[in-house]
């Protein structure tokens, strides 16, 4: 799909042509619409279609001719009721009076853009879109890392009541989630860092703007090392119910070594005076009763030396 965007009496508006100034926006696009786009803007198609990949790592190439940005965003999927929180990468590419952006699905940030929710947003001032977006890409994932840390919480009180394996499913859910989030974030810190050397080494970047390439280093640290925070604290609550599952299933197994031992010990005893063959007391009236008497003291014997040396851990 298609967009263009241009400020015409102070308003955003969504036009069909190209024109200096506007703001292409590019959703899933055909090969027709990058042909279109490239040739009108004399770009390489290939530029293009490079952004599309989803394996691309975040990354930003300035030349005299054109900016080429990419940058990882973040993606909430659903599937069977479980909420997994992944990157999608959305690029931008900014030449003379053009910028494109290009991805290959929606991205909320950039609906916002487009239906005029932020502020002082004028697509002709291309590097400060791109700095407006980048901050509000950071405060989306310092959003998604307060959900992940929430969901954390909830997940911790279902395992505290009882062990299920839906919830554990669920903690290795977001902690995958996290490895990604920090893959990306990573990533993005480093483009951010590139771009400040290339303001400080050229004009590109106004003087009013590097105030808010500052705050979107700050920002941008601030979800890197949330996320990291979050990582290690899934990471050791995971460790820790696998402790305690373990100990759980010791206590479990010991329980049952005891329920054995107990019952062995009388079956032991009524084998032997069931052989058919001269066994003592047979011919006994009270026989019945006395090999029970033995079975039962015998029993309670072995209980008590089994309690001594695994229930209570001597």
């Amino acid at each position: 799909m298609l967009e263009i965007f241009s400020v015409d009496a102070g308003a955003l508006q969504q036009q069909e042509i190209i024109t200096p100034g506007c703001w292409i926006r590019l959703i899933t696009p055909t090969d027709a619409e990058i042909v279109r786009v490239s040739s009108e803007l004399a770009l390489d198609p290939a530029d293009l279609n490079i952004l599309l990949d989803e394996e691309e790592l975040p990354r930003i190439e300035h030349e005299e001719q054109y900016t080429m940005v990419l940058i990882d965003t973040p993606y909430n999927k659903n599937e069977e009721d479980i909420t997994s929180y992944q990157t999608i990468p959305v690029g931008f590419v900014i030449r003379n009076d053009y910028i494109v952006t290009i991805s290959l699905r929606r991205n909320l940030i950039l609906d916002k853009f487009a239906s005029g929710k932020i502020r002082n947003f004028t697509p002709a001032k291309q590097y400060r879109f791109l700095l407006q977006f980048l901050y509000a890409n950071a405060g989306l994932f310092v959003q998604n890392l307060r959900l992940i840390d929430k969901r954390t919480l909830e997940i911790e009180k279902h395992l505290k009541r009882a062990t299920r394996n839906e919830e554990l499913f669920q903690m290795l859910n977001l902690s995958k989630s996290l490895v990604y989030i920090n893959n990306s974030l990573k990533g993005n810190t480093g483009v951010l860092e590139k771009l400040n050397r290339i303001s400080a080494a050229s004009d590109i970047i106004s003087d009013a703007d590097k105030d808010l390439l500052d705050d979107t280093i700050l920002e941008n640290r601030q979800a890197f090392e949330m996320a990291q925070n979050y990582a290690a604290t899934i990471s050791s609550t995971m460790g820790t119910f696998a402790s305690i599952i373990s100990n759980n299933v010791n206590g479990i197994m010991k329980i049952f070594t005891f329920a054995t031992v107990l019952l062995t010990v009388p079956m032991m005893i009524a084998g032997f005076f069931g052989m058919n063959v001269i066994v003592p007391f047979s011919e006994n009236p009270v026989s019945f009763w006395t090999i029970s008497l033995v079975s039962f003291a015998v029993s309670a014997l072995v209980m008590i030396i089994v309690y001594r040396k695994f229930m209570n851990g001597t």
